[in-house]
Order: C-alpha cells, then structure tokens, then sequence
C-alpha cells in the first residue's frame, strides 16, 4: 500500500492500488542490467510518466518515499510502463542494493498466477536471475 505495509495478495479489491517493491542486489557490479516485472492478469500498471495519472508515488507515506528518493539517486537509465511490464535498465553496484518503487492498480477480479521479477545482463545473457513472488494473487469485486 501507499503507506508501505504489506498487502495481502489473496484478497484484492477492484480499484486497489497496489506499491510494488523490487529490491536488487549483485554480488558483482552490473552495468547493463535489465529488471523485468511481468504483470500478472487483473492488474495495470500506474504510469508515472503521464501528468493525468490517477496515482502518484509522491502520495505515498514517509517510510515509501525514503525508498523513493533512494530510488531515484540508483542509477536508473530508463523506465517503461508497459501494458503487461514494468521495465528499467540499471547500473547495478555489487555493494548496495537497488530498490525500485511502483505502482499498479487492480482491475479485473478472478484468481491470478503472480510471474516472478527477472533481472539479466544485457549483453551478458547468461547473468539473469529470477525473483520471489507469491504463487497467486486473488482479486474481488469491491
């Protein structure tokens, strides 16, 4: 949530926004790394980039925006909100960890597979990895 405590992903409501938080770490430093966050079905993504956004992370709470500010000082390259993804390209450091922030709202119910978050090289392909996410997420009509 925007106030950075934990949803619970098996009971979703119709219209929820949902704060979705990626931390990533290397055990190496990165330079061209590619983060993958496939959406699962019954979610859309919140597209920071346009004005008319009907969320904003500058809404959140203070402990979110903290994660925010470190966000935008990690070296981020370039964000895209697709229709199915959320997608950025990185300098991972092999010291610290990234945290990437953002924002995606449900809109269909039914019962739902969450895909994991990838992360790869891009020009190294076979540095990749895959994240944690819970095996399903169940959103209701309000």
């Amino acid at each position: 949530s925007l106030s950075g405590a934990p949803l619970n992903v098996g009971a979703l409501k119709t219209g929820q926004l949902v704060l979705v938080h990626l931390e990533i770490g290397a055990k190496q430093r990165v330079p061209d790394a590619l983060v993958v966050d496939l959406l699962p079905a019954g979610l859309e993504l919140e597209n920071q980039n346009l004005a008319q956004s009907s969320a904003s992370l500058e809404d959140a709470s203070e402990e979110v925006k903290t994660i925010r500010e470190s966000m935008e000082n990690a070296g981020i390259k370039h964000q895209e909100y697709r229709g199915d993804r959320y997608v950025a390209a990185l300098d991972i450091d092999g010291n610290r960890s990234v945290h990437l922030l953002y924002l995606a709202r449900a809109v269909t119910p039914g019962t739902y597979r969450v895909p994991p978050p990838q992360v790869e090289s891009m020009y190294r392909p076979n540095w990749q990895a895959l994240g944690d996410a819970p095996a399903q997420m169940v959103v209701k009509d309000k």
